[in-house]
């Protein structure tokens, strides 16, 4: 079974907590555990719930046969519908678990995180991580649904927001309305509809990113060898990638629209400079570059920035890649 389109519903968590009650007798779910004191009182004493802790380090091969034979033992078939409660690491496991279990079931995803909301839980590219690598392993199987609730967002922590808002950024290069939204300053809430409405729609045209679906990679290069040598959230890494890779190609007028949405989501600027991260080693750097699953025998194909709104892919000799950071004084260290 391989879904490709996934409906988007947005409901508060009154909601979304009468739709799951419905399901109390074949409930399947795998959820971070951190969520669980936000949950229904007959969720968190499920018998047929995979309780995942520290997601992150915990989205790997060990955990994801953990997970497989839990639900085995459990009774799952394949009429069965497994939900996925929590933030992108929780999804990416649960619908690789989902996409492997009897050769493919249905799922639904129920993002709790903003940076989940706006990217992770939608679009089915669904993996656990790897030693030599973020989300090397893993298939393309989209949720039959994702449920959107915003009500979750008051209980995350800085650090997560802040993750949320820098996969935001990465729209308003690719998006020009979201864009002006950022700029306007107009609510989370609105920005975050429009970011996950605006890759549901890429994700339908291209589900196995043959074309302009790789855009939405923008930052991600980059951004994942922050991510791990680093060990910086996501989003983070990514708006990181986003202003190197920036740097790299001396785009200054694009720099300064970067800085614009930065300031206008309230991040931190501190905190996406190299200065602030007395341990990046730069050989250590290249060598998660090499990694990088959208490198196509000895080129990366990167995702560049014409302009606001208006993105490209290019291909590029990996070793001629890394002479350019090299040469870049902020890597020199």
């Amino acid at each position: 079974m391989i879904r490709m389109k996934s409906q988007l519903t947005y409901l508060k968590k009154s909601e979304l907590y009468n739709d799951l009650s419905h399901q109390q007798d074949n409930f399947f779910a795998l959820i971070d555990d951190e969520v669980k004191d936000h949950l229904p009182d007959w969720v968190r004493s499920s018998k047929k719930v995979f309780w995942l802790k520290r997601p992150e380090q915990n989205k790997n091969l060990h955990t994801f046969g953990e997970a497989v034979g839990f639900f085995l033992d459990q009774g799952i078939s394949r009429t069965s519908v497994l939900y996925a409660i929590g933030g992108g690491a929780t999804t990416d496991l649960a619908g690789f678990v989902a996409a492997s279990l009897l050769r493919g079931i249905s799922w639904i995803s129920v993002p709790t995180t903003l940076l989940a909301m706006v990217d992770g839980a939608i679009g089915g590219k669904v993996a656990v991580n790897m030693p030599q690598g973020k989300n090397l392993v893993g298939a393309f199987h989209a949720p039959q649904e994702v449920f959107i609730c915003p009500d979750f967002l008051s209980t995350l922590p800085e650090e997560e927001w802040n993750s949320g808002k820098g996969e935001i950024l990465k729209y308003g290069f690719l998006s020009l309305n979201i864009f002006e939204k950022i700029i306007a300053k107009e609510s989370i809430e609105v920005i975050a509809h429009q970011c996950a409405d605006f890759k549901n729609q890429i994700v339908e045209d291209d589900f196995k990113e043959q074309a302009d679906r790789i855009l939405l990679n923008l930052g991600h290069t980059l951004g994942h060898g922050f991510e791990s040598m680093l060990q910086i959230p996501h989003g983070l890494a990514v708006a990181m990638g986003i202003k190197y890779l920036l740097k790299i190609f001396s785009q200054q007028d694009m720099l300064e629209n970067w800085e614009k949405m930065a300031l206008a989501l309230g991040m931190d600027l501190n905190k996406l400079e190299l200065s602030a991260y007395p341990d990046f080693n730069v050989d250590k750097f290249k060598k998660y570059l090499f990694q990088d699953k959208k490198r196509s025998h000895l080129n990366l194909r990167l995702v560049l920035i014409k302009k606001v709104g208006s993105c490209f892919v290019q291909e590029m000799n990996i070793q001629d890649f890394f002479k350019k950071i090299e040469a870049y004084e902020e890597f020199k260290r």
